[in-house]
Formats: C-alpha cells, sequence, structure tokens
C-alpha cells in the first residue's frame, strides 16, 4: 500500500482567510477616513447682509451731504421774488397765522433787498388748519390779490397785520379792507377769494410741502436743501448759509 499524498490545497486556507481579514481592515479604515459632508442647514450663509467682521478696526466712511430733494411740483408759477438766475435759492413753507413766519418775513425782505440779483425766495403756503383756523382764508386772500398782480403787496400787509386778523372769527372782511387800501377791484377780490383755481394753488403747495417732508412752519430749503430751525430762524445763521451757498457755487457763465 503507497503512502498517502499530503492534502495541499488545506495548507494554503490559512493565507486566504488571512487575506480577507487584511481587506476587510482595509475598507473599514478607508470608510472612516473619508471626510464627512456638510448639510445643507450647517453651510454658512453667504449671502447674509451682515458684516463679515464686526470687529473690523477699518475707519468709517465719511458722512455724505445731505441729498436735495425735488417733491411735488407746487403751484405754478411760483410767487417769487429776487434774481431769476440767482446762485441762491430759498424756498419757504408758510403759515400766515404763525407767529414765527411773521417774524421771519421782514428778515426774508431784507435778504432779497441786501442780495439783490444772488438770492431768490421762492413762497409756499403751508396754512396749519388744525391749528391757525384763519391761515387758509389768509391765503385765499393773497391768491386773490395775485390774480390782480398784488400778491406780495397783500402778503406783506398780512403778515404785518397778523395781530389783527388770526383771532377773527371771519377775517374776509379785515382782507377786503386790505384789498381796498391795496387798490384793488374788491368785488373781483372777493369773488376770486372763492374760485377753485384760488384753492388748487394752496393745495398744490401743501402737497408739495407734505412731499419733501414739510411738518412744522417757517420751513425752509436753500438750493433744495432743508435748513435746520436753527439755522431757519437765526438771521445770523441764515445769512451764513446763504454766504457758504454764494461761495460754493460756480460763477455764471
Amino acid at each position: 500500500m503507497s503512502p498517502q499524498k499530503p492534502q495541499r490545497s488545506k495548507s494554503y486556507l490559512p493565507f486566504v482567510i488571512i487575506g480577507v481579514v487584511l481587506l476587510a481592515v482595509v475598507a473599514a479604515s478607508a470608510l472612516l477616513m473619508r471626510p464627512k459632508e456638510t448639510s445643507p442647514a450647517a453651510q454658512p450663509n453667504y449671502t447674509s447682509n451682515a458684516p463679515a467682521n464686526t470687529t473690523s478696526n477699518a475707519a468709517p466712511s465719511a458722512p455724505s451731504a445731505p441729498a436735495r430733494r425735488v417733491g411735488a411740483p407746487g403751484a405754478q408759477p411760483p410767487h417769487t421774488k429776487g434774481g431769476q438766475s440767482a446762485a441762491v435759492v430759498i424756498e419757504e413753507f408758510a403759515d400766515y397765522q404763525c407767529p414765527p413766519c411773521g417774524s421771519m418775513h421782514p428778515v426774508l425782505q431784507k435778504i432779497v433787498d441786501d442780495y439783490g440779483e444772488r438770492v431768490r425766495v421762492v413762497f409756499r403756503n403751508f396754512p396749519l388748519q388744525s391749528i391757525h383756523k384763519n391761515a387758509f382764508t389768509a391765503a385765499r386772500a393773497a391768491e386773490a390779490a395775485a390774480l390782480q398782480g398784488k400778491f406780495w403787496q397783500m402778503n406783506d400787509m398780512i403778515f404785518k397785520n397778523q395781530d389783527a386778523w388770526k383771532d377773527s372769527p371771519e377775517p374776509r372782511p379785515i382782507f377786503q379792507s386790505y384789498a381796498s387800501r391795496l387798490g384793488l377791484n374788491v368785488e373781483k377780490f372777493k369773488t376770486d377769494m372763492e374760485q377753485q383755481s384760488v384753492t388748487s394753488r394752496i393745495i398744490a403747495d401743501a402737497e408739495r410741502g407734505g412731499s419733501l417732508g414739510v411738518g412744522s412752519t417757517p420751513t425752509l430749503f436753500l438750493n433744495g436743501r432743508e435748513l435746520t430751525a436753527d439755522q431757519s430762524l437765526s438771521e445770523t445763521k441764515l445769512r451764513a448759509q446763504i454766504d457758504a451757498a454764494l461761495a460754493a457755487a460756480k460763477p455764471l457763465q
């Protein structure tokens, strides 16, 4: 009986098992070392308007100059005095019954006289009816006088005599007496005071004021830039603003 041959196939089995185990370990290690993906919810928001570095030491930008405002057109043509090609235009929103407006009236008149053609003043009606019951009627009187070419004369008389009519239960007869003193056709003046065209001009001015953010009187705009109350109500400071604007203006060609 010949000797039995060794079963070589079984001798390779331990090596096969070791190889399989090594492959499994390598595959598992590869999975563990794979970088993780960030979920959409965890990704940074690059479209945020918040500053990227709130502790930045960068110097702040210089403040921009106040923007010139345009607003609604107001009554056309507006009532103006002074130079028609003036480098400085002062637009006044006023209430005839407002005491500070009465005080500002001679100041603006003096400015027009002193600066001549270099300054133009535009008057806008802005009656505060909730607190000044006769302001709208006074504006009617001024606009009715304008239809006979005497706006500025009536404007002057209404402001100068503010105390005589401001508390009157019916100021129309007082304004009619002013029309007579100015040499106007009183009957036409009385009719014109009630004209829709007169009402429309006052409303157009008030709408312009509202579109520019006017909330009180007097309010002044110098070349489209609103002046503060402090700058407007002080003649010295108002003249300083005018002088600065004139100095900055380009010479007329």
